[in-house]
Formats: C-alpha cells, sequence, structure tokens
C-alpha cells in the first residue's frame, strides 16, 4: 500500500447493530447492571457460545439514553490497520470527521509505532464532548497482538466520553486485573447471562406459543444450566420433526441441533492438544489438575495448565468449590465430550482412560470414585477388592447406607465369590435384622469359612466373632 493510498472499503454491514428477536426475553436484571456501570470505561461480557451475549447489548442498545455504535468483527480485521479503520468508521457514524488524523495515519505505507495510533486516536475520541457507547462484537476473533495493545493503550488513559463495550467468548488479553483493581471496568459473565428458572419459563412459553408446565420448566432448566441455545435448539429440532410436545423437549435438549452446534462453534475451533486432553477428562464427572494428568494423554501441557486454559477459553467450566481446585464440564458439553470420545478411541482405549482414573481416586482416598470408574474399566476384580480393602473402615465407622450402596455396585457373582464381601453383606443383614434368620445366616457364614479356609486369618476371625454375635473392629 503506498502514501495515501485509501484503505479497504469498510462493510457497512458489520457497523449495524443485530436486531433483537420477537422471542427475546427481557432481563432487567441485567439491564439495569449495565446501565449502572456505564460511566467506566470498560464493559466485558465474556461467556461461552450461546448464552445470549450480543442479543443482551443490542436489547440494552435500544432502550439505551446515549447515542452507540456497533463493529461486528471477524478474523480479519486482526490486521491492526484494518481494525483502526473500522473502530474509526464505527466511531463516525456517530461522529463524522471526528478521526481525520488517525485515519490520515492510516494511509501510509508503514504505519506508525502503536503508542503514536494510540495517543492520535485517543485526542481525538477526548475532543468528543457527548457521551457514547462503543461495541465491540465477536472480540474473541483477534488473534493479533497489536489489536490488543492499541486497546490496553486506549484503557490506560481513557477517553471520558466513551465506554467501550467488548464482547466474546473469552477474555480479551487485556490487563482485566488492573482494571478490576482500578474499578474501571464492568463484567458480564456466564453466571449472570444463565437463564434463571423464570426466564427459562418465559423464553419457552413465548417460542412455543403456549404456557409450558412448571415441572417441564424445570427439567430443561436443570439440564441446560440456563443456556439459552440449548434451549432453542431443542425447540427447533422438535419443530422440524413437526411433533411439538414439551413432555418431549427434555430429550431433545441432548439431540442432534446442540450437539452439532457445540461441534462446530466450540469443539472443532479448538487446537488438538486441547482436543485431545478434552476428550480423555470426558470420562470425569469432576476433575482437579493433578486427575487430569493421571487421565491424559498428552504430555505437553500440565493439569493446571489444561484447566487454565479451560478457563481463558470459556470452554463450559463449571467450579465446584470456592478454592477452585474441582471443576466439572456443562452437562451438555461433557454429552458432545463423551460422544466424541466414542468416535475417536476405541472400547480399550477408554477402558484405560478409567483405570487411570481409578487408580488415581483409590490413591487419594476417594473409594467410590474409584470403584464407578474400575468398574467402567470393567475391572470388576480391582472393584471388588476396593470394597474388600475400605469396606472395614465403613462398618468400623458404621456407615451401612454407603457400604450397601458398594455391594449394590458390585456384580453378584464377584460378591458370591469373595469371602470378604459376603462378610459384609450378612453384617448388613445381622445389623437391619432383615432377609435373614438363624438358619439362613449359619449357612451363609458356613459358605464363607468354606471360602476362607485357605485365606487370611483375619476375614476367618471376623467369621467367627458373628457367630458369636461379636461385631469385629477391623
Amino acid at each position: 500500500m503506498g502514501p495515501n493510498q485509501p484503505t479497504d472499503p469498510i462493510a457497512k454491514g458489520k457497523l449495524h447493530r443485530p436486531p433483537v428477536d420477537r422471542d427475546h426475553v427481557h432481563r432487567p436484571r441485567l439491564l439495569e447492571q449495565l446501565d449502572l456501570h456505564r460511566h467506566k470505561p470498560l464493559t466485558l461480557v465474556s461467556a461461552p457460545a450461546g448464552y445470549g451475549k450480543s442479543v443482551l447489548v443490542s436489547c440494552w442498545l435500544a432502550s439505551c439514553d446515549i447515542p452507540s455504535a456497533w463493529l461486528s468483527l471477524d478474523k480479519n480485521d486482526s490486521n491492526l490497520r484494518l481494525f483502526i479503520s473500522y473502530f474509526i468508521a464505527a466511531v463516525e457514524t456517530l461522529f463524522p470527521g471526528a478521526c481525520r488524523n488517525t485515519q490520515g495515519m492510516l494511509k501510509a505505507a508503514d504505519l506508525p509505532p502503536i503508542r503514536a495510533l494510540a495517543s492520535s486516536l485517543l485526542n481525538e475520541l477526548y475532543r468528543i464532548e457527548q457521551a457514547f457507547i462503543l461495541v465491540l462484537d465477536d472480540f474473541h476473533l483477534i488473534k493479533e497482538t497489536a489489536v490488543h495493545h492499541l486497546l490496553a493503550n486506549l484503557l490506560k488513559h481513557p477517553s471520558q466520553s466513551l465506554h467501550l463495550v467488548i464482547v466474546g467468548r473469552k477474555d480479551p488479553p487485556l490487563p482485566i486485573s488492573t482494571l478490576r483493581a482500578k474499578s474501571v471496568v464492568a463484567e458480564i459473565r456466564t453466571r449472570n447471562l444463565c437463564f434463571t428458572l423464570a426466564e427459562t419459563t418465559t423464553f419457552l412459553n413465548q417460542l412455543l406459543g403456549f404456557q409450558i408446565d412448571a415441572a417441564t420448566a424445570i427439567a430443561l432448566e436443570k439440564k441446560t444450566e440456563g443456556w439459552v441455545i440449548g434451549l432453542r435448539l431443542a425447540v427447533i429440532f422438535m419443530q422440524h420433526r413437526g411433533d411439538i410436545d414439551p413432555k418431549l423437549l427434555e430429550a431433545q435438549v441432548g439431540a442432534q441441533y446442540v450437539m452439532e452446534y457445540l461441534f462446530n462453534e466450540v469443539f472443532s475451533q479448538l487446537p488438538p492438544e486441547i482436543c485431545q486432553y478434552l476428550l480423555d477428562s470426558a470420562i470425569l464427572d469432576r476433575f482437579c489438575g493433578p486427575l487430569c494428568e493421571a487421565v491424559g494423554a498428552s504430555g505437553e501441557i500440565g493439569g493446571w495448565e489444561f484447566i487454565a486454559r479451560l478457563k481463558k477459553e470459556n470452554l463450559f467450566l463449571v467450579p465446584l468449590d470456592p478454592e477452585n481446585r474441582w471443576f466439572r464440564f456443562h452437562h451438555l458439553f461433557q454429552k458432545l465430550l463423551s460422544n466424541q470420545l466414542r468416535r475417536h478411541r476405541s472400547a480399550e482405549e477408554i477402558k484405560t482412560l478409567h483405570a487411570q482414573a481409578s487408580a488415581w481416586f483409590a490413591e487419594n482416598g476417594l473409594i467410590e470414585e474409584a470403584l464407578k470408574h474400575a468398574l467402567a474399566a470393567a475391572d470388576v476384580k480391582t472393584a471388588g477388592s476396593l470394597v474388600a480393602r475400605f469396606g472395614h473402615d465403613l462398618m468400623n465407622g458404621q456407615q451401612w447406607p454407603c457400604l450397601e450402596r458398594w455391594l449394590d455396585m458390585l456384580p453378584r457373582e464377584r460378591v458370591e465369590q469373595d469371602p470378604q464381601l459376603l462378610l459384609f453383606e450378612t453384617w448388613l443383614m445381622h445389623v437391619r435384622h432383615s432377609g435373614i434368620n438363624i438358619l439362613n445366616m449359619q449357612t451363609r457364614l458356613d459358605k464363607i469359612e468354606a471360602l476362607l479356609r485357605n485365606g487370611p486369618q483375619k476375614a476367618s476371625t471376623s467369621a467367627t466373632q458373628m457367630k458369636g454375635g461379636v461385631l469385629p473392629v477391623c
């Protein structure tokens, strides 16, 4: 590009605020939050795909009493020259000719340093006296560090008239923690955008055109965890099938359209090493850094680094404790991962993942989860050994419901073949005075002693003690 050569033509469609659908649910609690903080230089709206970020901001601007401009970004806008061109074009939809000096700088063959560009643009924004809002939508598509540095410079000494709104699927690489500490950024995140039960009910009523019952609304809100696109796609899928029955909606939430959306909009966009780790983690109902490393096949990144990447990418991660040690995936995202795991890994490979998870849980004293994964790995021997080894602690603590649950998880033939497991079961019957009489008790104890004839003395002693009515302390 030579001196004074015009920049690429502006696609005017990118400067229009997206329309709000007729079935949009008005969300006063979030609109009030946006209004409350519009005096700050920056609002960050950050959440995974399908949480209604852009629709919310568009709805807010429609009711806002100050001028606003909109810029929908795409991957090509990562180019610094093009980004500034569109930034200026958006501002000039409200204030024509406001940024002429910076616009002139873009015509040079070589762009000036970022600091000079930011200084020029900031000076021109300062000259705008009227307060206004500028929305940068889909900012997660901007990968170029030069653009990030430009915005960081603009936010160091922000214009008093400009309220910048950044909307994206992940946090931009800006000094968010510093801005937060200075109280100059407002944040709306996944937890804020999740639909409440009332919003879920209203949305479905509007979408379907009739009132749904409370039980259906509760089930759908629980299954989607407030993820609005899951609700919309379930209804669309049902409408395309020509079978509009609210009682069938819950099953459709995890059906074809929802999975396709998650795959195309989320999973397929991720780097291979993260996809690999995600597939390995799909078997886990909850996870932490060390557990991810125990089951992860990828040695390129550690478990905590993997979780940090999930947080950064806003990948449907749900924290389970205040310390941010344990996490889980959104249920529907985990279903997608489980589907992909079965497509890309053999049954034996999946069993190996479960076996690795079982070993980690056992080593860390989380026996019930170790038992579940051992059974998922079809390792009945290990599962039985876990119950036999740790069941004594439950007996001594009189934790009978837990012991009964563990025994019920095992195949019947495994219990019948293990004298220690039979002994646990017999003690359960004895304690509860159910399903056993003296004759049956004698028969069971004889069977245990027969199995133990060449077995450990400890278990044999327990059986003998039971014959005398003494509860063993193991």
